[in-house]
């Protein structure tokens, strides 16, 4: 069975994109933008931000015939750029509909890692 850590190398260091999303710190509430890596479209190091429809027609992960899908993200830092503590979260849910980003979440539950998967069907 492959461990945690090493699944989160593996995954950090091939292709992805980046959601740059506005993320309140647990720390000391203050508000910045967070670059989160994630697998699901095509993967090709593109950037987003809430709101924007995914691109398609590469090295694609995923489909866009998903119409409800959350993606796994990892934050490229735990570090807060406020209080300078590491309270940021590591990883993330990110929340796709009809190929457009809608949210993003700190992760709750690690359900990708059991699954194998960077990606997860909520129609199914």
């Amino acid at each position: 069975m492959l461990n945690k850590s090493l699944f989160l190398n593996l995954k950090l260091m091939s292709a992805y994109n980046v959601l740059v999303a506005e993320i309140t710190c647990p720390n000391c509430g203050k508000k910045s933008d967070v670059h989160i890596q994630y697998k699901y479209g095509n993967a090709a190091q593109l950037k987003y931000k809430i709101g924007d429809t995914i691109t398609w027609g590469g090295n694609d992960i995923g489909s866009p015939a998903l119409t409800n899908v959350k993606a796994n993200g990892f934050g490229e830092s735990t570090i807060c750029p406020s209080c300078n503590e590491d309270k940021m979260p590591e990883e993330y849910d990110i929340f796709i509909k009809n190929t457009i980003i809608t949210g993003v979440a700190p992760m709750e539950k690690d359900e990708y890692l059991a699954e194998n998967v960077t990606y997860i069907d909520l129609n199914k």
